[in-house]
């Protein structure tokens, strides 16, 4: 039986039905697989909506709303530090001292994971 890829919004609502992963895909600029993870339930939605696949004839025009509940995160607090070590500054955050500094906030959780050792001349480092 032939199947479809339908986008449903957040709340449920059908948005856009399509032949196949691969036609959404390229009619949202996103790499199919992403499409098919979110599909098989990998993950919740791709360009904030949710992902089904149904046979042609049996497309309900509305699902269950997705409940996205938010997750408490705790921000670490890091220290920008000078070649011995030393404290220039302390953040509550990898993002604040992303905007203070002009730096990348990926760059920074590199450094913190021992993937580099400074960032645009800077090492960072987490708070004791």
């Amino acid at each position: 039986m032939k199947s479809v890829v339908v986008s449903y919004s957040i709340d449920g609502r059908l948005i856009r039905k399509y032949p196949s992963a691969r036609q959404a895909s390229i009619a949202l600029n996103v790499h199919p697989r992403s499409i098919d993870k979110c599909i098989r339930g990998d993950c919740k939605t791709i360009q904030n909506k949710q992902w089904k696949r149904f046979p042609i004839d049996q497309v309900p025009n509305h699902i269950e709303p997705l409940d996205k509940k938010k997750r408490k995160t705790f921000a670490k607090s890091i220290d920008l530090v000078n070649e011995n070590n030393e404290i220039i500054k302390s953040y509550s955050s990898i993002r604040k001292a992303a905007l203070d500094n002009d730096v990348d906030p990926h760059s920074i959780r590199d450094v913190l994971n021992g993937k580099y050792q400074e960032t645009k001349g800077k090492k960072f480092r987490y708070s004791k």
